[in-house]
């Protein structure tokens, strides 16, 4: 018995042990991890300021440390070959701060859900993808990004049960608002890539339908707790993709019929992964520094840390194509800070002043640019050179500029530009709601409507172009917006460019004898959103060439035969000039009202009517772009 109990303590104490080391080996394992993703993290920030609650990428994207990480100085020399150069007019820029947690983002197009997350470890808000037969486009809302621009973001790619795959897309929406969801069914990629991470990663290439490229590589690293930074430019036919520092892809193969106007991102059905998103940036003019400084001045955005004068390793790029610039100046360079207007003036000047030094270090040490023809200066928030009011604007304004020339440092506030505080733009939006149709009918750029239901003026308009001598001119009062006050109408041209041209109803057409030989200039469909009275219905849905006014109902027999009106001469679309890709010009509809009191006709078989004519609409346009 004794014998017994003596091998079972022995046994109770060798399992003791056992666990003792486990435990310690657990520990150790977890510590090397910690210690690892604390050197990955390269220069966490310090806390927050009080009140000063942004991005501070001066108007570039960037994934920030958490504010709790230990504070570090982040390796510059990582990214010393990094050769990336962003755009510097911001089109896009999304950190979702202003989204609420554990909700889906306002205005983001997904088959499936996504959800605004915060990480421990990472700082600010992040978009968590449902990541298995799913597609997400961006809430971009500029229908034309150019045909020089880039795009930035941050994406967190944690394992799950498989190899994290997904599909980064640029997309051309074909005629349709960049926000309108149909675009999940019916937008073109125009580049894709796809992706299976590993050690060893495949990655496919593919322009247009056509694959360019499907090979292993070891240049994609990635880490569950780590963020990797892509950063994408289009310059023409030219597409370039870096993943982090390392440079993917550089090849000629945009097609310039469907040049790019949206980002998206795609998952498969295998799954298996989380993907965060966040700091995202589009942002077109990528710039000449070789001609902007023979102008005297260049204007970079610079990706700080937040809060702090400390340079994130993606802004390299930009410091390397400008010190090949500066290498060959003799006369005094002045660094100059900027910040946006969040915070307290005071605290946003002394930080613009640390990070024109922190970036006068950089250019010394890292390039050996001599110290003694730098100067600096920081400015803070007193020259915004774009509205403070929203995250565009604020991250064009976080920015460093170069000066060469003395004549070349004059600031000039643009027009509308303001600080941007909650009562002004609460007053802003309000003279917006109550303008008159007169007040802004001379503004470019976008349509004026008139009729006895319908007096709006539409800023936002453009002519895409759609396929082969077909365009789509759209029209909204709110950007990017197609579920209220919008229209577009369809257009086929006789000319391969958008020219002076007179464009008739389809309707119209098809009483010429030659209508089906020959080509001709007409109007094929359109669609509207455009509300009247009080309510949301009824509202004019589409445009005819008909000018009346009835319930459809009035015009249909018991035997649903329709006896319609006449089609009017009057209706049609006329360009009257197209200069410097900008086209001016009027048109004369028939509206159809959508939303009227159910009619019910027919014998045999009965149809329900909600539709009706509702009289003449008269448009002008001035130099609305042709894109």
């Amino acid at each position: 018995m004794k014998s017994l109990l003596l091998i079972a303590g022995m046994l109770l104490l060798t399992s003791a042990s056992q666990a003792q080391l486990l435990k310690k080996l657990k520990q150790k394992a977890e510590s090397a991890v910690s210690n690892k993703a604390e050197k990955e993290l390269e220069g966490a920030g310090k806390d927050k300021e009080k009140n000063k609650e942004k991005s501070e990428t001066a108007g570039d994207d960037s994934a920030t440390p958490s504010a709790s990480a230990t504070e570090a100085k982040p390796k510059l020399n990582v990214y010393s070959k990094f050769d990336f150069v962003p755009g510097t007019t911001v089109l896009y820029y999304d950190n979702f701060e202003k989204d609420n947690t554990g909700e889906a983002p306002t205005g983001w197009i997904t088959s499936t859900s996504a959800e605004v997350v915060t990480i421990e470890g990472l700082e600010g808000n992040w978009l968590k993808m449902h990541a298995t037969s799913s597609e997400h486009i961006v809430r971009n809302k500029k229908q034309s990004w150019g045909n020089n621009f880039s795009i930035e973001f941050d994406m967190l790619m944690v394992k799950g049960s498989y190899d994290p795959r997904f599909t980064i897309f640029l997309m051309n929406t074909g005629g349709k608002l960049v926000a309108d969801e149909s675009i999940l069914q019916s937008g073109k990629k125009s580049i894709q890539f796809d992706a299976i991470t590993s050690d060893k990663s495949r990655i496919t290439l593919t322009s247009n339908e056509k694959k360019i490229s499907d090979i292993m590589s070891a240049d994609m690293p990635y880490s569950s707790t780590v963020p990797v930074h892509v950063s994408i430019c289009v310059q023409g036919k030219r597409f370039r993709m870096w993943w982090n520092e390392k440079k993917l892809y550089d090849a000629g193969i945009v097609s310039e019929d469907l040049v790019p106007n949206q980002l998206g991102f795609l998952f498969g059905s295998l799954g298996g992964s989380e993907f965060y998103v966040s700091n995202i940036r589009v942002a077109k003019d990528v710039p000449d520094t070789r001609a902007a400084f023979e102008e005297g001045k260049v204007v970079s955005n610079l990706l700080f840390y937040t809060g702090t004068a400390k340079l994130r390793p993606e802004s390299m790029g930009s410091l390397l194509d400008l010190s090949k610039v500066l290498k060959d100046v003799k006369a005094p360079v002045k660094i100059v800070g900027h910040t946006d207007s969040d915070g307290e003036d005071a605290a946003n000047q002394k930080l613009s002043q640390e990070r024109a030094e922190a970036v006068k270090t950089i250019l010394s040490d890292q390039y050996g640019i001599d110290k003694d023809k730098l100067t600096t200066e920081g400015r803070g928030e007193s020259q915004p050179i774009a509205d403070n009011k929203t995250p565009e604007g604020k991250a064009q304004n976080r920015r460093v500029e170069f000066i060469f020339k003395e004549e070349a440092d004059k600031y000039v506030k643009p027009a509308g530009v303001s600080a941007g505080t909650p009562a002004a733009s609460k007053a802003n939006t309000a003279t917006t709601k109550t303008s008159s149709t007169s007040a802004v009918s001379g503004a470019n750029g976008g349509v004026v409507l008139q009729s006895k239901l319908v007096n709006i003026t539409l800023p936002y308009a453009q002519f895409i172009k759609s396929g082969d001598n077909r365009y789509t001119f759209i029209a909204s009062k709110e950007e990017g917006n197609s579920k209220e006050n919008y229209f577009s109408v369809e257009l086929q041209s006789v000319n391969m460019s958008l020219k002076p041209e007179t464009f008739p109803f389809k309707e119209a057409n098809q009483s010429n004898a030659m209508y089906g030989t020959k080509k001709f200039s007409e109007i094929q469909s359109s669609k509207a959103v455009l509300y009247y009275g009080a309510g949301k219905t009824p509202y004019i849905y589409k445009f005819s060439p008909i000018i009346a006014n009835g319930h459809m109902a009035t015009y249909v027999t018991e035997s649903l035969a329709r006896k319609l009106p006449a089609i009017s001469p009057n209706c049609k679309l006329v360009i009257e000039k197209v200069e410097n890709g900008k086209a001016s010009g009027y048109f004369v509809f028939g509206m159809m009202s959508q939303g009227l009191n159910a009619i019910k006709k027919g014998d045999a078989m009965r149809e329900t009517f909600t539709d009706g004519f509702s009289g003449e609409l008269k448009g002008k346009f001035v130099d609305v772009p042709v894109l």
